[in-house]
């Protein structure tokens, strides 16, 4: 696993030419930071000399307790080994050539819907950041019959889950602690969801705006990024 100090001294050829992107905790990130955060992110790997880059878009206001969604393309020319011959002049040129090519395509949400999706399994916008990006642009109906189907289905999961840690794990061990902390972050997301589905089916655009808010504010505190974002009203506030 390359160090971060390592990425950012490999990132100073890129970041001298580019003043408006600022490294940050294993990533690049373009600056201004509002509703949309872009960036180049170098993966943890288990390789001491191995570099695994990604460039893609997240929204800022997906649901805690991750609150975090989007869409990204792992960068191969970008990833390899940093002592591999020419590497480092091949992994400032990609960065280049995405930065030119792929970034530059997100400049503000209704980017990201438009943006074709990407077709690598893991990669592509998942339901729920789908349906808040569709709340973020206005369209709450839309984004209401996305999330409709899903709540019932995760709402059985987790009295299944439920069942088989009552069921396999004894109260007060390491793992049922291990397995009890992931069911309550799923249930903790669940609240969140179905919060948002009800505002979205009540169709006020206030207190919607005003839930999206707090969960921008929330994925920026996640991301140790608060003194880079910049609140601003969603689009839908203009109308």
């Amino acid at each position: 696993m390359t160090t971060a100090a390592q990425m950012k001294f490999l990132s100073q050829q890129f970041l001298g030419r580019h003043t408006e992107f600022i490294f940050h905790q294993r990533a690049l990130i373009r600056l201004p930071v509002r509703h949309v955060l872009v960036k180049f992110s170098f993966d943890r790997t288990s390789l001491p000399m191995e570099i695994r880059t990604t460039c893609g878009a997240s929204l800022m206001c997906c649901p805690p307790p991750w609150s975090r969604g989007g869409i990204g393309h792992t960068l191969d020319r970008a990833s390899g080994f940093r002592d591999g011959p020419n590497f480092v002049a091949e992994f400032t040129e990609e960065l280049e050539r995405a930065n030119r090519e792929v970034l530059v395509r997100f400049q503000t949400l209704q980017d990201v819907m438009d943006y074709p999706p990407i077709p690598f399994p893991g990669k592509e916008m998942d339901r729920i950041t789908r349906s808040t990006l569709l709340a973020t642009l206005g369209r709450f109906e839309e984004a209401a019959s996305l999330l409709a189907p899903w709540i019932p289905g995760e709402r059985g999961w987790l009295k299944m889950n439920e069942g088989i840690i009552r069921k396999h794990y004894r109260k007060g061990s390491k793992s049922w602690h291990r397995q009890q902390d992931s069911h309550d972050r799923v249930s903790e997301h669940l609240a969140h969801v179905e919060k948002l589905h009800g505002l979205l089916a009540a169709g006020d655009p206030g207190p919607i705006a005003a839930l999206l808010n707090e969960w921008e504010a929330i994925g920026a505190r996640m991301r140790g990024i608060e003194r880079y974002w910049d609140p601003s009203p969603f689009p839908f506030e203009f109308a």
